[in-house]
């Protein structure tokens, strides 16, 4: 995947050796002198925002608060030449990764702009793989539903016949018809999938 790290601050020296540094790493750069650019121009590429605390204009934290009502899910990561306590709380309960005081180090700063586009992708992967499976969950018939549900319990085909009705062959039909929709070798794998999505069946 290509990123492209956009660059948010007032100083013109600031944002060309922040764009030389990240572009001699490997790196797609956009620059903006201003939050409202930004804004303006509303990236939805993927990529990380480095974003200035203290700019003329809109501030960072307000940057950010727009973005948060926009629903981006780009990451920020926030740079300051102060140590302001109250700001940088503000900004990490917000959701930003990371804040650095100016000026940073250069390895310092790519070393954490890998990190962050990393957890991205996998994070990224792991909302399409939960989408997918989804996908494959809504495929169910209310009947294969009941029975994976109670496949789940930990009842029998047996017992969950009884339950519902029906012989215990018709079940194990139910059963295979549930695997194969849902691309699963058996209930154990199953419930490694359900477990490593998070998604518990009420």
């Amino acid at each position: 995947m290509t990123h492209t790290i956009y660059i948010v601050d007032d100083d013109a020296s600031v944002r060309e050796g922040l764009a030389t540094l990240l572009e001699i790493s490997g790196f797609a750069v956009e620059a903006f002198d201003c939050g409202e650019a930004l804004l303006d121009r509303n990236p939805t590429e993927l990529g990380v925002i480095l974003l200035d605390m203290r700019m003329p204009g809109l501030s960072g934290l307000q940057v950010q608060q727009i973005l948060i009502e926009r629903r981006s899910n780009l990451p920020i990561i926030f740079l300051t030449a102060f140590a302001d306590v109250p700001r940088v709380v503000s900004a990490m309960q917000n959701g930003a990764e990371e804040f650095f005081i100016k000026p940073v180090s250069g390895e310092q700063l790519v070393g954490r702009i890998e990190q962050i586009i990393q957890k991205y992708e996998l994070s990224l992967e792991s909302q399409l793989e939960r989408k997918l499976f989804d996908a494959k969950l809504n495929s169910l018939t209310e009947r294969e539903v009941e029975v994976l549900k109670l496949s789940i319990a930990g009842l029998s085909c047996k017992d969950m016949g009884a339950q519902l009705g029906v012989s215990h062959r018709t079940i194990e039909l139910h059963r295979s018809h549930i695997f194969a929709k849902l691309d699963s070798a058996s209930l154990n794998d199953l419930l490694r999938t359900l477990s490593k999505l998070g998604i518990t069946l009420a």
